[in-house]
């Protein structure tokens, strides 16, 4: 069985070290000539409020909390983490030449990225929404976005439910980063912007300014994954048994009341993985109104 096979790979990669490993699979690991020992570059997102932000030489934000703790699991103290700003559309190329090790942030799990990177998770789940003008009372819905025009991150999973929908009804504005389609929300340049609920609460309580509201039940499902280079199924393994492990511990609940928390967005079992399996996770293509997300 395929699983039990990559259980025993794990376990014999484990015990044989993963720092070993990581080196010898070029995944972003850097022999230091310091008394830290070799250290681990993890790619994240820089503009990401509450979940990835860089200010100054800190990062902060519970993507930032999932990282330090998976890296600790596999033996690397928080001195020995190295962070990278690997933008969307290079993610894939950087894990796979060895530049960083892992990337987390904004990496949803879907088909097509499964192509050229391996999952680890998801370690979050959510529900894409929509943030629009706080006087605006014409949206309220996905199907509201007919004739209407909407901002996404390129390359994102709203951006092909969207298309899926309503086709050319809507028109779909890309851009590299969510964060720059709020700049199009304010400057009347498109009349909503979509993405996960948890990224639009963080927003809006960042930039938003009381100007803005996140709004609908949920349209698609988004799970939100640690890539890491392709064919590392040992590696993938070891890290789905942190997150379980940060899950079931109480520190998962904790870091994301301690920062996602904070933008006033509910938090609810919905949002943990139930079943992390790097065979078979689930990918952001469910269509439908749910209660909740």
């Amino acid at each position: 069985m395929r699983l039990a096979k990559v259980a025993k790979i794990a376990a014999a990669m484990a015990s044989a070290g993963f720092l070993s490993l990581l080196a010898a699979c070029g995944n972003g690991l850097e022999g230091a000539a310091q008394s830290t020992g070799p250290t681990v570059t993890i790619g994240v997102s820089t503009d990401l409020p509450y979940l990835s932000l860089q200010e100054g030489d800190k990062y902060s934000g519970f993507d930032i909390d999932v990282a330090k703790y998976v890296a600790q699991k596999l033996g690397y103290s928080y001195k020995q983490i190295i962070w990278k700003q690997v933008p969307p559309g290079q993610s894939a190329s950087d894990l796979n030449s060895g530049v960083v090790g892992m990337v987390i942030g904004g990496y949803s799990i879907t088909a097509k990225a499964k192509e050229d990177v391996d999952f680890a998770g998801p370690y979050l789940v959510q529900k894409q929404k929509l943030l629009v003008s706080d006087r605006n009372k014409s949206i309220t819905s996905l199907q509201d976005l007919s004739g209407k025009s909407v901002c996404v991150q390129e390359g994102s999973a709203a951006e092909s439910v969207i298309k899926s929908a309503l086709g050319p009804d809507v028109a779909v504005h890309t851009l590299p980063s969510t964060p720059q389609c709020v700049t199009e929300l304010f400057d009347g340049t498109v009349q909503a912007v979509s993405a996960g609920g948890v990224l639009l609460s963080a927003l809006n309580k960042f930039k938003g300014g009381g100007y803005l509201k996140v709004v609908g039940n949920g349209f698609a499902t988004e799970y939100m994954g640690i890539a890491v280079k392709k064919n590392s199924p040992g590696l993938v393994y070891q890290i789905n048994q942190d997150i379980k492990l940060m899950i079931t511990s109480g520190t998962w609940k904790r870091d994301l009341e301690a920062t996602v928390g904070q933008t006033g967005y509910k938090i609810t079992p919905y949002n943990a993985p139930d079943a992390i399996s790097a065979q078979d996770s689930q990918e952001t293509i469910s269509e439908g109104t749910v209660k909740n997300d």
